[in-house]
């Protein structure tokens, strides 16, 4: 083979060579097999499914977390009005057998467990209210602030006014029957119409999967909009807030208004643990499944690591090598090319 031959054979040799070392240099800088799919070969196929299933339960897990954040934020405001709830019924209760100077005080904590009530329903997170149904831009409750001298409360208080010993019974019906009017209700326009049968939010968190996970101020969990907890809650509250000694009075029917509202109480209670139970359960399914799609993105990471990612070690260790014989073949190019020149002049 002739000189030129040579030196041509070596030069595009070293054009490989350059060619392999930038390919490497990339794969060293990236920790990539390549820059673009087809660079995978064979593999590129399997990479873009790997990706694709990667995504999809990256975005449930997303979903999972921002749900049970916003359930975590449910269950804690339904505790509390829980907790409303039974403490007024026991102050009821204890009103019932300590006379005349239980009413003022009663009335008193029933008044600032209503305001409490209303403003917990009220509750927003990430910016939307919890207790809303869909319309999550406006307050479930939408004079929360004056609750205690709104419609409801003062009709109710008017009601309570013309309490006498054998009439209870059509006091409590009045007060039932206010909490529901359209003109009288604490509760929004959207939540007594559209939202009284929408569907509860629910999450999806696989395919083919729903958990509902959505609560309304105005519904139980079996969807009982007339006597619900939050319903019973706010009514019980208000004719409790309402009460003086003129109602104390009246004997019999101040004992009878007491039951009866110590009843509508207890039913809120009941309907708040049935609503925690259900939130309880949505939370525990979506917290399963979450813990699911993590396991096997670990899985499908490594699968996709070993489609589409180098040995860092191995991929260095040759780049190293790749160089040197680059670097060697420039080396005899340059004696070869030194030793033509000479014997050309000599």
């Amino acid at each position: 083979m002739s000189t030129i031959a040579t030196i041509g054979s070596m030069a595009l040799e070293q054009a490989q060579m350059r060619s392999r070392v930038d390919v490497i240099s990339r794969q060293v800088s990236t920790g990539q097999r390549g820059a673009v799919h087809g660079d995978l070969g064979l593999d590129a196929r399997r990479a873009i499914d790997l990706k694709v299933e990667i995504a999809k339960r990256e975005s449930f897990t997303d979903a999972a977390d921002r749900a049970l954040a916003r359930a975590d934020a449910a269950q804690t405001v339904l505790g509390r009005l829980h907790d409303l709830a039974s403490n007024v019924a026991a102050e009821a209760l204890r009103a019932r057998t300590l006379g005349a100077v239980a009413v003022t005080s009663l009335a008193d904590i029933a008044r600032a467990a209503l305001e409490e009530a209303a403003a917990l329903l009220n509750t927003r997170h990430g910016g939307e209210y919890l207790f809303a149904g869909s319309d999550v831009t406006n307050p479930p409750v939408p004079d929360a602030a004056t609750i205690t001298t709104g419609p409801m409360a003062t009709a109710i208080a008017a009601s309570v006014a013309t309490l006498d010993p054998t009439n209870a019974a059509t006091v409590l019906a009045d007060t039932q029957a206010i909490a529901t009017d359209p003109a009288t209700t604490p509760f929004s326009d959207f939540l007594e119409g559209d939202g009284t049968t929408e569907a509860r939010r629910a999450l999806q968190v696989s395919d083919g999967e729903r958990v509902a996970i959505g609560v309304f101020a105005n519904r139980d969990s079996t969807d009982e909009v007339t006597a619900s907890w939050g319903r019973e809650l706010l009514r019980g509250l208000a004719v409790l807030a309402s009460v003086d000694q003129a109602q104390f009075d009246t004997g019999e029917g101040w004992q009878d208004l007491l039951e009866g509202t110590t009843e509508a109480l207890n039913g809120a209670v009941g309907g708040l643990s049935a609503e925690q139970g259900k939130l309880g359960a949505a939370y525990a399914r979506i917290d399963a499944t979450r813990e699911r799609h993590e396991d096997m993105l670990v899985v499908l990471r490594t699968q996709l690591g070993d489609v589409a990612e180098v040995d860092l070690a191995q991929v260095s260790a040759e780049l190293a090598q790749v160089r040197e014989r680059l670097e060697a073949s420039y080396t005899v190019t340059t004696m070869i090319s030194r030793l033509s020149l000479a014997s050309m002049l000599g």
